[in-house]
């Protein structure tokens, strides 16, 4: 038998079976290893902060703790700028009691950041990271904040308000100025600590309230007035009466030869007692008022008339004694210097003699006409009731007279256009519902010269009744210049920013 070339092919070593499952064991052992290795690294803190996170929007992504602290603080340090009107200050944030912790904001940012998931990280898959964004852990000492409102910031920019003041050898003033003042300390200590935990709006704009300028201190307008009076070198007798219709505050100021007298002196009513006499005819008549009493009370106050008076109190009075009627009322408004005891129409009789403490004064006795008198002060005073009366429903005689017989009183004393006197001191803005009055003495001479109304004016109404007196002949242009620069004095007292300038012969 013929042998093979080949021998038979032998077995392997049983000693090499065992080397796959060694490698393989040591790869799924190092794969092991690897694994708690990266998981172990994995749950270690993150060196920087992943996208998203932020602190009051600062973002901190990329940054490790220092450097997160170090922008944290370069952010917060910035001054907070206060404004008070149009002063800047930058203060910076120790000053107004800042104290942040950025350590344990930090440390809050840490324990709020998301779970991650390892299995997702061993897979590689990337984690979508969630926006974190949290407040500053600071605090903000409000006492301290509010102390710097009060000692630094009030005292250094508060200022108070100033009064109108006169500029002598004039009829003007130089206007005060408003005050200002910083309000509500705690709130503004609020809004200064939301600035300080904002790393974006930096700036609180102080609540600062604005008191208006003061207007003219009244004894300086009377200090003023009087001067006046002087500069003009007027050395008669002189009362000025003038009271304010929101306030009812009342100047009343009497000179003679520019020495202080009591007021009150008993002066001819002249046509100023035609004021009265409407009054108490408006007490009789009823509304719609008939177009002749209508047309009389026209031609009495605006035209200065004196047939439509006497006509007024004949017809709805009494033909006798229509004068005495006009006086009990004016006793019913209690007033005792001011009368008529007879008809204007020359040759009417005395209808009674009658005596007032102002004309039973010792001091001063002007012989005023024993027909019609009067006192500045009730003069002034009837006008403030009928001023009352129109604009606050404060009716005459329990009703007789209302408030629309009231108005349509001031109305004729609106249509009562001279252009001279207390009119003459005003601008065009400034209007007065007044009646003039002067007539000649048993001598032919004027020596007492009247105007009394109320003066309508952008910063305020008032009731102006000037009486002047002189032993001699007044002469008209004296007269008026003499009025209308108190009258216009009086009227820039009102509106120190908008006044009239006197455009007089000096």
């Amino acid at each position: 038998m013929k042998r093979s070339r080949y021998s038979p092919r032998k077995n392997k070593s049983p000693s090499l079976l065992w080397l796959p499952a060694v490698f393989g064991g040591l790869f799924f052992l190092l794969a092991i290893l690897i694994g708690v290795m990266d998981y172990i690294d994995f749950q270690q803190p993150q060196s920087v902060y992943p996208d998203g996170v932020c602190v009051e929007g600062i973002p901190l992504r990329g940054l490790d703790r220092a450097q997160s602290e170090a922008r944290l603080a370069e952010a917060f340090s910035v001054p907070v700028e206060l404004r008070y009107r149009q002063a800047r200050l930058q203060l910076s944030p120790e000053e107004l009691g800042f104290r942040p912790d950025y350590l344990a904001t930090l440390s809050q940012i840490e324990e709020n950041l998301p779970k991650r998931s390892w299995w997702k990280h061993l897979w590689g898959k990337t984690e979508v990271s969630k926006p974190l964004d949290l407040p500053l852990i600071a605090e903000v000492d409000l006492k301290q904040a509010q102390a710097l409102l009060e000692q630094v910031i009030s005292p250094r920019y508060d200022q108070p308000a100033t009064a109108t003041v006169p500029i002598l050898y004039s009829t003007n003033y130089e206007p005060g100025q408003p005050g200002f003042s910083l309000q509500t300390l705690t709130a503004t200590a609020e809004a200064i600590k939301t600035a300080l935990l904002s790393p974006k709006q930096r700036i609180v704009t102080l609540e600062v309230q604005e008191s208006p300028a003061l207007p003219v201190d009244r004894a300086n307008l009377k200090i003023f007035l009087k001067q006046t009076i002087q500069l003009e070198k007027f050395n008669g007798l002189i009362e000025v009466y003038q009271r304010d219709l929101a306030s009812g505050e009342i100047m009343h100021i009497a000179l003679r030869a520019n020495q202080d007298v009591t007021p009150d002196v008993a002066y001819s009513a002249a046509s100023t007692i035609k004021i009265p006499i409407m009054v108490s005819t408006m007490r009789r008549l009823e509304e719609p008022h008939p177009s002749q009493a209508s047309n009389w009370m026209f031609q009495m106050i605006a035209e200065s008339l004196n047939p439509p008076a006497d006509g007024l109190m004949k017809a709805y009075m009494d033909n006798n004694s229509g004068p005495l009627m006009v006086t009990d009322d004016l006793r019913e408004l209690g007033y005792q210097n001011t009368f008529l005891a007879g008809y204007f129409e020359p040759g009417s009789p005395l209808l009674e003699r009658i005596n007032t403490p102002a004309n039973q004064r010792r001091d001063i006795f002007l012989d005023p006409d024993f027909y019609n008198q009067t006192v500045p002060s009730e003069t002034g005073d009837l006008l403030w009731k009928i001023y009352r009366c129109a604009n606050h429903d404060e009716p005459l005689f329990n009703g007789q007279v209302t408030a629309s017989e009231c108005q349509q009183m001031l109305g004729y004393l609106l249509e009562n256009r001279i252009h001279a006197l207390i009119e003459a001191g005003l601008p065009p803005e400034g209007t007065t519902a007044h009646k003039h009055g002067w007539t000649n003495d048993l001598d032919g001479l004027i020596h007492t010269i009247s105007d009394s109304g109320v003066v309508y004016t952008p910063g305020g109404d008032y009731v102006l009744v000037i009486f002047a007196y002189t032993e001699e002949q007044f002469l008209y242009d004296t007269a008026n210049q003499l009025f209308a620069k108190l009258s216009q004095s009086i009227y820039n007292a009102y509106n120190p920013e908008n006044q009239a300038a006197w455009y007089g012969k000096n």
